[in-house]
């Protein structure tokens, strides 16, 4: 009887460790213990409430780019980017003299994971940044300087344009967590499998002309004075059950938020018979807070 006491105390042991295995911590800033496995803790649909992603992208040209994507709340997001020994064709194409720092600042349009009990998620992330540049032409122009710009014949004008990039990013497929490996814990990370991949990009920019009256004052008469361009690009993919997969480091994941983590390290490399080879190495990581949704 005695024996048979031990035996059964020894495998009630077991199992409730293999039950109780997900409430302990796993990540460095999850609760030391939980009532709730970490599989019940993580099935919820989540709001991203802030998102870091830093980023050095280094091209063969020589230039390096320093970009900092940063959303600081649920409904702000601005992007940095630091231009270190820029070609000739960015300075064209930026308008600057020498190695110089943009940042265009934007909005949310929406954000969140959808991690379901059923092994499948749905992820959905959308921005737009904008960005506002003026020039001045001291003595006008004779002539349209292309198809859509009027003509200021001897005449001081400006112009205005409103610079606006949309990104949105939507992700289908099945999630699990990943075993112990590689010094993680079990369950310290979680993989997204995706099955299914959009990635939209709109572009566009809203040109104002003002020409300078006879008396010196701005604004001017409106002559064709604004013109809108717009490009809208629309990319999809589908993959085998595992053929791309995303994974992050859970380091949070208590009451209702959730932590996230992943570095980055790509390279890129395109050689063609007869032509110059490009190649781009991007290296960085990205941070993702997250709250629980609330139904508004």
């Amino acid at each position: 009887m005695k024996k048979f006491r031990i035996v059964s105390l020894l495998l009630l042991v077991v199992v409730m460790s293999t039950v109780l295995e997900g409430c302990f911590r796993k990540g460095e800033e999850d609760p030391f213990v939980s009532l709730k496995s970490r599989k019940a803790r993580i099935t919820n649909t989540w709001d991203f409430s802030t998102f870091t992603g830093d980023y050095l992208l280094k091209l063969n040209s020589g230039e390096n780019r320093y970009i900092t994507l940063f959303q600081e709340s649920e409904s702000k997001i601005s992007e940095t980017t630091q231009y270190v020994n820029m070609t000739d064709a960015t300075r064209d194409s930026l308008q600057a003299g020498q190695d110089t720092t943009i940042t265009w600042d934007g909005k949310i349009i929406e954000a969140y994971y959808e991690i379901k009990d059923d092994g499948t998620f749905e992820f959905a992330y959308e921005y737009v940044l904008e960005k506002t540049h003026g020039k001045y032409y001291e003595n006008g122009t004779s002539q349209s300087i292309n198809s859509f710009w009027p003509a200021f014949p001897g005449k001081p004008f400006r112009v205005d344009s409103t610079m606006s990039r949309n990104y949105r990013t939507e992700y289908r497929g099945r999630w699990n967590f990943l075993d112990k490996y590689d010094g993680y814990k079990k369950r310290e990370r979680v993989v997204f499998e995706i099955e299914n991949a959009t990635y939209i990009t709109n572009y566009s920019t809203y040109y104002v002309f003002d020409a300078e009256d006879d008396d010196g004052v701005w604004p001017g008469d409106p002559v064709d004075t604004t013109y809108s361009h717009q490009s809208l690009e629309s990319i999809n993919h589908k993959y085998a059950n595992g053929e791309y997969s995303i994974i992050w480091e859970l380091d949070k994941l208590k009451g209702k938020e959730m932590k996230l983590y992943r570095e980055l390290d790509h390279i890129y490399t395109h050689a063609l018979t007869g032509y110059e080879g490009y190649k781009s190495t991007r290296k960085g990581n990205e941070t993702v807070e997250l709250i629980e949704h609330v139904e508004q």
